[in-house]
């Protein structure tokens, strides 16, 4: 990476598809600097909703299965990324759209094996194995703690929003223990309302419990529950995930800043873009 910049410029914030505008804003001058750089783009830019919908390729898949879709509708090509698709044992699809980009950039070296975990509001993990990622699910994790947070019940005994390791660390481990969270969710109101948890521990114990049972039903459905846990998340969420694993004895890793630049890149490349190779 020789530089960078960002802007809050998602496909949530730019009216009526005005995406051109947004890049020239955004990246105009280094554009006009060198008239043959690449273009390359990944995540919900190639949804239904963003510049172009780009069609899901099916895993298994590499880098180089990721064929670049090239759309014409800006001042030179932008080559966006497809997302991936699979389906479970009921037939029930899942997909991804810029979460492939960041797996195949999680390490600095080359593409590494092991199980890969994403976590947002809807938290991703993923398996890599043998280069392809052969495997991925989604939890709506972060989503379904601020529904329950903002519109239910259990949000009323919450006191404000301060960290508490301890009920953060009670919630893990009683959603990992779970075979079942339905009825184990209520206990965020009980214990308060028994004086067994503060109320200013309500929020760290629900983010907990929630993510206690999403680290669950990963280890009961990835297909090599021993693969080595690497996380991609901003500081924050990274290090929540990292204290829930440990919490689960589960050991992890951290992926290095840059992963999606990198990805980017070693798709690109994979693809012929670059005139390089992917390393």
């Amino acid at each position: 990476v020789l530089a960078e910049r960002s802007a809050k410029a998602g496909i949530l914030h730019i009216q009526g598809g005005a995406f051109a505008d947004a890049l020239r804003e955004l990246a105009g001058d280094w554009l006009a600097a060198n008239e043959s750089l690449p273009i390359v783009a990944s995540g919900m830019i190639g949804s239904r909703q963003g510049w172009a919908e780009v069609s899901y390729v099916d895993i298994p898949a590499g880098a180089g299965d990721l064929t670049l879709y090239r759309h014409d509708g800006f001042d030179r090509p932008v080559h966006i990324v497809p997302g991936l698709a699979r389906r479970d044992a009921d037939g029930v699809p899942d997909v991804m759209r810029g979460e492939e980009t960041q797996i195949f950039g999680a390490h600095t070296d080359t593409m590494q094996d092991g199980l890969l975990l994403l976590p947002g509001s809807h938290s991703k993990w993923a398996l890599v194995t043998d280069g392809l990622i052969t495997w991925f699910a989604t939890f709506m994790t972060g989503e379904l703690f601020a529904a329950l947070k903002d519109h239910t019940i259990l949000g009323r005994m919450i006191t404000g929003d301060r960290d508490d390791a301890a009920a953060f660390a009670r919630g893990v481990k009683y959603g990992y223990g779970a075979t079942g969270n339905l009825q184990r969710l209520f206990s965020a109101r009980t214990l308060a309302l028994f004086g067994e948890l503060p109320e200013t521990g309500v929020a760290a114990y629900l983010s907990g419990l929630l993510i206690g049972a999403e680290i669950a039903e990963a280890q009961a459905l990835v297909q090599d529950a021993d693969a080595m846990i690497t996380i991609i998340a901003d500081p924050d969420l990274e290090h929540r995930y990292f204290t829930a694993l440990a919490h689960c004895d589960l050991a992890a890793g951290k992926a290095r800043k840059g992963a999606a630049a990198r990805g980017l890149w070693r798709i690109a490349a994979a693809n012929g873009l670059l005139g390089l190779s992917a390393a």
